[in-house]
């Protein structure tokens, strides 16, 4: 069944402005040398390809060259070898190349891009990709026939606006190699090869899909570049290579593929991101598809040409190709494996629809798992994967293998556990209704792997609930790697497993608390919940204790909770029939959950008058388990706490 909740969109990132031009103009000499790779202008007869050159935002400092003078033998790679001199130049300011064809009326544009600020300042030769050079579409720069791109290339010198004295040797180099004719690299282009893709879901009720897939900067739609039709619906090959335009330092490249159809719009069967970290050392491999579909694992593998690979990165690179085209399975670099083992402690005392009419229901709980990224802001649809359903509630287990799409260093992993028998989720009360609990393994562990439970939160009022997980590291080192190994040769022995997420708070005995009730003595108890977080969130409470005053509860509980979470204690009297009175609260700061302690804190809000003995709260918190606690300060506390105590057995008479 699909799960209907509220899409909620990813809020949209801020593009940093781009700071004003200043200093002084100055004047820059641009030499256009030729092209090649351009289409024709002109229907009948060739083209007349001139190029003009400006500052962005500058109509003013435009010139052009005259027309190519090869033009009649070769419009598609004409050449100029004009300099020109460009004035009004700042710092800050970004060039424009435009490539026309000289018509009588207007003239059609055959190419266009940008050298960018940092490139004007330190000077500039070499090749740039154009982009709007595909003429059905030329005004929007997107490219639709399938695998028809027209790639052309314009080759230029730029004299440095206020280069460096590395940039000034950097330019000294290329431009010797720029005199002999030696091809020089293209440097606002990535080179894509697409080979083959598997697993994908079939979008076609009737006939067979047609996928094929966009290369495109993130962020930058009139990069775009689209392959040929691939061989198969679900397993297609392509072995299609092309150049995408539009490349600066710091970008991605998206990968989106698509079944064609005719009549309505495509279908998009998934995407995946390559980050500005992988285009810059150079990409061989496969990488899982996200939005490919509820609980679909389809991949994609592609070859993506280094911009500035360091040593280690060429031999890491060639290393995984050979593997890969080897026939050797690699991982997918977005993907992360896991296994989502069972549950225990689940808790559902909602009254099901069915139930409420006499008909009794069983509870099936599955597990969704999703991706959220360092914000906190959840990925919807795009990254979602979800078990079978359980048996039942009591015995809730899975052993349920997956591969979670678009998980990138810094993402966290969010497991959610519903009862799928609860409601259709056609309204709001129905979806929490449903709700078993959720928790979030957060992006160290994400990391390193983990092999353990996990306590969740929002499981119900003081309800203990964990879900037992083996999540394989995108990133390990050796101590995680002898670290997961040990934990996974205890689950398989059948030992005690991991928890991370939850700390063991022990809720002693409490001192000097008042009586609450006119009639009768109060019953107090204590609860803790996490500081600032609602009713179901985290929440658990003692039972009733019979000495109002000092009351003894000695009372163990696990508290879920995650790095920078505080505790709150409140202290109550119960009640019948009325709102419990609150006895005293305190708050317990993060970190000393963090690290563990054992103490006697002062009760605020206690109801007391002035100058009467204070309220006290005695409690332990073992530490919660995000790294290494320090045991050993935890068992000094402890052993001083059972010193004091004795005293005040002895001295006070306090039982």
């Amino acid at each position: 069944k699909e799960e209907e909740e509220p899409k909620k969109e990813e809020p949209k990132k801020a593009e940093p402005k781009k700071p004003e031009p200043s200093g002084p103009e100055k004047t820059l000499k641009v030499e256009i040398h030729s092209a090649r790779g351009l289409r024709s202008g002109d229907a009948l007869g060739s083209s007349q390809p001139y190029c003009i050159v400006e500052m962005a935002g500058k109509p003013q400092s435009r010139c052009n060259t005259g027309v190519a003078g090869n033009c009649a033998e070769d419009p598609s790679a004409p050449w100029w070898r004009e300099t020109l001199e460009v004035k009004g130049c700042q710092t800050g300011d970004e060039m424009i190349f435009t490539v026309r064809d000289k018509d009588p009326i207007g003239g059609n544009l055959l190419g266009r891009i940008s050298l960018s600020a940092e490139q004007v300042k330190a000077g500039f030769i070499g090749e740039l990709q154009l982009l709007e050079t595909d003429r059905v579409l030329s005004r929007k720069g997107i490219c639709v026939g399938k695998g028809n791109n027209v790639e052309a290339f314009l080759l230029v010198k730029v004299e440095g606006m206020d280069p460096t004295v590395e940039d000034t040797a950097w330019y000294g180099a290329l431009a010797t190699k720029y005199a002999s004719g030696v091809p020089l690299a293209i440097s606002n282009s990535v080179k894509v090869e697409i080979v083959e893709a598997r697993g994908l879901r079939n979008a076609d009720w009737v006939g067979k899909q047609q996928p094929y897939i966009t290369c495109e900067i993130e962020g930058k739609p009139e990069t775009r570049s689209t392959s040929t039709l691939g061989d198969h619906p679900k397993d297609p090959k392509w072995n299609f290579t092309s150049q995408v335009a539009g490349y600066q330092l710091g970008d991605a490249l998206l990968l989106t593929v698509w079944d064609q159809d005719i009549g309505k719009p495509d279908d998009m069967l998934g995407k995946a991101t390559l980050t500005a970290e992988q285009l810059k050392s150079g990409f061989v491999g496969s990488v899982q598809l996200e939005g490919a579909g509820r609980s679909i694992e389809a991949f994609l593998y592609v070859k993506v040409g280094a911009k500035d690979p360091s040593l280690w990165d060429r031999a890491e690179v060639a290393a995984t190709g050979a593997a890969q085209d080897g026939g050797i399975e690699m991982w997918a670099a977005n993907s992360i494996k896991m296994e989502i083992i069972s549950a225990r402690g689940l808790s559902n005392p909602t009254e099901r629809p069915l139930e409420k009419v006499g008909i009794k229901t069983k509870t099936k709980p599955y597990v969704i798992v999703q991706v959220a990224d360092k914000d906190g802001n959840m990925k919807g649809g795009q990254s979602r994967f979800v078990t079978p359903e359980a048996d039942s509630l009591e015995k809730a287990e899975w052993k349920h293998q997956m591969h979670v799409a678009g998980c990138h260093p810094g993402d966290t992993l969010v497991f959610t556990v519903r009862d799928d028998n609860v409601g259709n989720y056609s309204t709001a009360q129905d979806a929490a209704n449903a709700l078993l609990g959720h928790v979030t393994l957060n992006a160290d562990l994400v990391k390193s792997g983990y092999m353990g439970e996990l306590q969740l939160e929002e499981a119900g009022y003081n309800v203990e609930a964990f879900l037992k997980v083996r999540v394989e590291g995108r990133d390990p080192s050796p101590a995680d790697d002898a670290w997961m190994a040990s934990a996974c040769a205890a689950h398989e022995a059948g030992g005690e497993p991991a928890l991370r997420n939850s700390c063991k708070v022990t809720i002693m005995n409490a001192h000097n608390l008042r009586d609450a009730d006119f009639w009768g003595t109060s019953e107090p108890y204590c609860m803790v919940q996490v500081k600032g977080k609602g009713e179901r969130w985290s929440r658990w409470k003692t039972p009733n204790a019979t000495n109002w005053k000092d009351p003894k509860w000695n009372h163990e509980m696990r508290v879920a909770c995650k790095p920078g979470d505080a505790l709150e204690f409140i202290v109550k009297d119960d009640d019948k029939g009325k709102m419990d009175d609150i006895l005293g609260k305190v708050t317990l700061p993060a970190d000393k959950v963090k690290d563990g302690i054992v103490a006697e804190l002062e009760l605020q809000d206690t109801g007391k008058k002035e100058g009467e003995p204070k309220a006290v709260l005695l409690v332990s918190v073992e530490g919660a388990e995000f790294d290494i606690v320090d045991r050993t300060v935890v068992a000094v506390q402890e052993t001083q706490v059972v010193i004091e105590e004795e005293v005040k057995h002895v001295c006070c008479d306090i039982r």
